[in-house]
C-alpha cells in the first residue's frame, strides 16, 4: 500500500464511503418499509434504481479495494464502472425531472438519486488516469437495461404492476407513450456511455502524448 500514490488512496477511500453511503440508505429504507409492513420484495427489487443502486455497492467498494492493491484499475473494471456512470446519471435525471414528488426528500432517496449519481459522474469527468477501454462498452452498457425493459414489460401483466408510469402500456399514452420513453432513455444511455468512452480516449491519447519524466506525467500518474 505504500506504493499507492496519496491520490489514489484518497479515492478508494471517497468510493468506500460512497459504497457504505448506499449500504445505510438501505438499512433505513428497508428497516422504515418493514417496520411499516409495506416492505413488498416483489416490487422492491423490481425498481431499475434499486437494481442498480444495489450494484453500485459492488461497484464502489470494488473500486475502493483496487485502488488500495493495485498501480492501476483493470479495463474490465473501468468498463463496468463507466457503465453504472451512466445508469445512476440517468437514474438521477429521470427521477428528479419526471418522479419525484413534492415530499420525496428522504435519506434514501437523495442518496440513491442525488448523491451517488453526481460523485460517480464527477469522478468520471475529474480522474483522467484511467485504462482505455473500448467502443464495445456501448453495446454492453445498452444491454442491461434493454433486458430489464423486456424482463419488466413480460411480468408486468401477470402481477398487474409496472414500476413506472411511463413504461406502463395501460396508461393513457398507451404503447406510443411507453415507445417515446423507452427510445429517449436508450438514446440518453448510448449518448452518455459514447460521451464517457470519448472522454476517456481523449485522456488516454492527452497521456500518451506528455513527454516522459515531466511533472504532468507524475500528476497524471498520481492522479490514479
Amino acid at each position: 500500500m505504500d506504493q499507492i500514490p496519496l491520490a489514489r488512496r484518497i479515492r478508494a477511500g471517497l468510493d468506500i464511503v460512497a459504497g457504505l453511503t448506499i449500504v445505510a440508505a438501505y438499512v433505513v429504507l428497508l428497516t422504515d418499509q418493514v417496520q411499516a409492513g409495506t416492505f413488498e420484495p416483489g416490487k422492491h427489487f423490481a425498481y431499475f434504481t434499486n437494481q442498480t443502486s444495489y450494484s453500485n455497492i459492488v461497484v464502489l467498494l470494488a473500486g475502493g479495494y483496487l485502488a488500495l492493491s493495485r498501480q492501476a484499475d483493470t479495463v474490465l473494471y473501468t468498463t463496468i464502472r463507466a457503465n453504472f456512470v451512466a445508469y445512476a446519471f440517468v437514474v438521477g435525471v429521470v427521477y428528479n425531472a419526471l418522479l419525484r414528488g413534492p415530499d420525496d426528500f428522504g435519506f434514501h432517496n437523495e442518496v440513491t438519486h442525488v448523491i451517488i449519481p453526481v460523485y460517480l459522474v464527477t469522478d468520471w469527468v475529474m480522474r483522467s488516469a484511467r485504462p482505455r477501454i473500448g467502443w464495445k462498452t456501448v453495446w454492453i452498457g445498452i444491454s442491461y437495461p434493454v433486458a430489464w425493459l423486456g424482463l419488466t414489460l413480460l411480468r408486468a401483466p401477470s402481477v398487474e404492476w409496472y414500476p413506472y408510469f411511463f413504461i406502463d402500456p395501460t396508461g393513457p399514452s398507451g404503447w406510443g407513450g411507453v415507445g417515446m420513453y423507452v427510445l429517449a432513455i436508450a438514446v440518453v444511455f448510448a449518448g452518455l456511455i459514447s460521451a464517457q468512452v470519448a472522454l476517456n480516449h481523449a485522456q488516454a491519447r492527452k497521456r500518451e502524448t506528455i513527454p516522459p519524466f515531466s511533472t504532468q506525467t507524475t500528476v497524471s500518474y498520481l492522479e490514479k
